[in-house]
């Protein structure tokens, strides 16, 4: 619209919220505490390591077991981790849980599925990596599944300092 000589302009009530500069304050103080309270929770968070030793000797039991663990651990609020050592390193490669289901349990690929959706973190250990698991082939490097990382003992130690550990 082109505004000439002579013709009056439109009125329109509009109104405006101002934010004071005090507002803006306390809104960041607000946000700042809310943080503090969460890192001081997370701080404060039990750590839970569920230590997974067995391999599919079992039929995959134990390692339901173990993942059901974690499952529990993480919905009671713990910083829970497994971490796959020596012979329980066998879970940490593509194909290993797909077929595996305990009586009365959800499928072990399921449950791994799930702690980590659920925010835990899977480690095998660094010197057991293609090491323990027993290739099935001699020499044949197996595919780790992309969540499953690479820790040293001393990482996992770490993480039990004031927490809880069980092995399946």
């Amino acid at each position: 619209m082109f505004i000439t000589e002579g013709m009056k302009m439109p009125e329109y009530e509009t109104e405006i919220e101002v934010t004071h500069w005090f507002d803006i304050d306390s809104q960041i103080r607000l946000l700042a505490k809310s943080e503090a309270a969460r890192l001081e929770d997370e701080k404060n968070k039990k750590n839970y390591v569920v230590m997974l030793t067995a391999d599919n000797a079992d039929g995959g039991k134990r390692a339901t077991l173990a993942f059901s663990a974690a499952c529990a651990a993480i919905a009671m609020e713990l910083n829970a981790i497994v971490f796959l050592i020596g012979d329980g390193s066998y879970w940490a490669y593509e194909g290993a849980s797909d077929d595996v289901v305990a009586k009365g349990f959800p499928p072990l690929r399921e449950l791994m599925d799930t702690f980590l959706d659920l925010g835990g973190n899977i480690y095998i250990c660094a010197t057991c990596d293609q090491v323990c698991s027993v290739p099935d082939e001699v020499g044949a490097v197996k595919a780790r599944l992309p969540a499953i990382q690479p820790r040293g003992l001393a990482a996992i130690l770490t993480h039990m300092v004031g927490g809880t550990s069980v092995t399946f």
